[in-house]
């Protein structure tokens, strides 16, 4: 298992609040995106202490072989983790609540991918066929009105309300965390990203700069991408790559 990764700050913020970590273990891959809350106090604090503190609890308890439930049960502990020491830091700085991030991990094996996220960063499944598909949902206020049928899915792209969380990481004392699993096949890879990627290039485009281009080569194509259409975000991702 690889994963290449990448972050930039974009042409638009004053700093970078996204954070990313991967590790390979054993038997799978490991691998974590932050963005934290631009409009909270200390948005860059936030991510990177919900990646410490997730990143700490997944190394201290995983055990080669785990079961997928098992993995996903972890997976959702580590998120819990993370949302606990947001919001205490969020309490010692004087503003409970004040701190917040967004969260989406995997731990990949040559079978199945578990997934975890709170927010409105992403996990993408890209086949060998070419194609992308969305595995989160991300929590926002536009997505609620999307599964409504109030609005259309291309317009939760241009909804005033589209950057309106519903969940993150570190806002109250615990947080209602997604977590599933999938079968992989020969050739799938997972990316994982924040609003700053998908924000600024279209899935379509997302899937065809990562088929054709060298997965070493993909988070400095997809971060150029990204800034050439506005960069009005900060922009991470991690591509996940199983063994030939």
């Amino acid at each position: 298992m690889k994963a290449y990764q990448g972050s930039d700050i974009g042409k638009i913020r004053a700093e970078n609040q996204d954070s990313l970590a991967s590790k390979c273990y054993e038997d799978g891959l490991f691998a974590l995106v932050c963005d934290g809350m631009g409009g909270m106090l200390s948005g860059s604090a936030a991510s990177s202490g919900a990646i410490l503190a997730a990143a700490q609890l997944f190394d201290e308890r995983y055990q080669t072989g785990m079961e997928n439930n098992a993995l996903c049960d972890l997976l959702r502990e580590c998120a819990a983790a993370a949302n606990k020491e947001v919001f205490r830091m969020s309490v010692e700085s004087g503003f409970p609540g004040s701190m917040g991030t967004t969260l989406v991990g995997i731990f990949m094996r040559h079978s199945h991918c578990c997934i975890v996220n709170v927010g409105d960063s992403r996990a993408y499944l890209l086949p060998a066929d070419g194609s992308i598909r969305q595995l989160t949902t991300d929590h926002t206020f536009v997505q609620h009105l999307y599964e409504q049928g109030e609005i259309t899915a291309e317009e939760r792209m241009t909804h005033e309300r589209r950057n309106e969380l519903t969940r993150a990481i570190g806002v109250q004392k615990s947080v209602l965390v997604d977590t599933f699993c999938m079968e992989m096949a020969d050739g799938d890879r997972i990316l994982l990203c924040s609003d700053g990627l998908y924000g600024m290039v279209s899935e379509e485009r997302m899937a065809e700069l990562i088929n054709h281009t060298e997965p070493e080569q993909v988070p400095e194509e997809c971060i150029r991408e990204a800034n050439e259409n506005g960069g009005r975000d900060n922009i991470t991702l991690i591509l996940a790559v199983r063994d030939a």
